[in-house]
């Protein structure tokens, strides 16, 4: 069993020293699909997701979102994983699709991406503003 252990402390390491720690999560923006029509009944979102961190073209996982909700907003932030390498190329990461079932509808809400609220990348060209 030591040797097991004495292993998968030997796998951590390994991958600390790429950068890439088990578990760990990168900023990502958001935008509506162009086909996305938002009215005060929508209870769907489609979306697409984007790593805010060079990565070599590659979102990663999209982790769903946190959804804080107030009379007047709906913050919507995501992440993905894995966590971002300590370098990369940076061509644009892909778009990736993912779908948000909300529990109850938009109203008149404004639609929020809290990645560029909350953030570094309120500085970059994805948060020219944060309304979606």
């Amino acid at each position: 069993m030591r040797g097991f252990a004495v292993s998968i402390a030997a796998v951590v390491l390994a991958l600390a020293g790429c950068g890439i720690i088990p578990g760990t999560t990168s900023p990502a923006v958001w935008e509506l699909t162009p086909d996305q029509v938002i009215d005060a009944e929508t209870t769907t979102l489609s979306v697409l997701v984007t790593r805010v961190a060079c990565n070599g073209g590659v979102t990663g996982t999209v982790n769903d979102p946190s959804i804080d909700r107030t009379d007047g907003e709906l913050v919507i932030t995501f992440t993905v994983s894995p966590g971002d390498p300590p370098a990369a190329n940076c061509p644009s990461n892909d778009l990736v699709e993912y779908v948000i079932e909300l529990d109850e509808p938009v109203g008149d809400r404004a639609l929020v991406d809290g990645t560029c609220r909350t953030t570094d990348a309120a500085d970059t060209v994805s948060c020219d503003s944060e309304f979606r």
